[in-house]
């Protein structure tokens, strides 16, 4: 490679074993670099330096080192990563005939602080095997005192081995079909959620149940009476007149 320098008078002097030879040109001592017949490390003199120095560190050769490399900017560590947040326990409320939820702890405590919770409603989480009243639950046992003082219902006692369940269901009142979504079932009935109510309190319907395969359940269809329409309108409960026995086996032991 032609290099130019800005003047090429013949200056240097190269060091050779405990003497030296030259002077030399800027571009001959170079051409040597380049012919590997001296190195980036050998010694030179010129008089304007009075001294002896390495060919790289020479004013006349610096400029064509590469540059040292830039040291890597240092990268923060990430922060640690926030901490998962623990899946909140859902709990189901039951009474008056009705079940209610899911509701966070938080929220079912307001409820009962506020008076809106009779004291033998019964509750469910997914780690009970079984509906609890509750004012035996730990959780919500201080707000006792707030919660309406109000008969169970012997009849809601009986009631009460409902267990929540989500399954589709196909529904029709032998006019049209329609779908819904299962809330909670027991071996009487169940309750359904559904945007288009097939019919009013008293009215005959047929159910095509199809509950997840990790219930346990298989589908199955049953037969029965509308008994109540919830206040939202959004759905119904429903109770079984026509059911074959290995559904209600299957539910049994589903319930309880």
């Amino acid at each position: 490679m032609q290099i130019e320098f800005n003047s090429n008078e013949p200056c240097l002097f190269l060091a050779e074993g405990e003497s030296y030879v030259g002077p030399f040109r800027p571009s001959e001592v170079y051409a040597k670099i380049e012919a590997k017949e001296v190195s980036w490390v050998d010694h030179c003199y010129r008089e304007a330096e009075g001294q002896w120095m390495r060919i790289c560190d020479h004013p006349l050769f610096k400029m064509l080192q590469p540059e040292a490399p830039k040291p890597k900017p240092k990268v923060a560590a990430p922060p640690p990563p926030p901490k998962a947040a623990e899946p909140q326990v859902k709990w189901f409320l039951f009474q008056n005939e009705t079940q209610t939820g899911p509701y966070s702890e938080a929220e079912l405590k307001r409820l009962v602080q506020v008076g809106q919770v009779m004291a033998g409603a019964f509750v469910w989480q997914e780690a009970f095997s079984d509906w609890k009243v509750i004012h035996e639950i730990p959780a919500f046992s201080a707000g006792a005192a707030a919660q309406v003082q109000a008969q169970v219902k012997p009849e809601e006692r009986r009631l009460s081995p409902r267990k929540p369940l989500v399954a589709q269901i196909y529904l029709t009142n032998q006019k049209e079909i329609s779908n819904g979504v299962c809330r909670d079932i027991s071996v009487g009935g169940m309750q359904v959620l559904t945007d288009a109510l097939p019919g009013s309190t008293g009215e005959k319907i047929r159910l095509n149940v199809m509950p997840p395969i990790s219930t346990g359940l298989k589908p199955f269809v049953a037969q029965g009476v509308i008994v109540r329409i919830l206040e939202d309108k959004r759905g119904f409960s429903f109770r079984f007149t026509d059911i074959n026995d290995e559904a209600k086996a299957s539910i049994e032991r589903y319930v309880s």
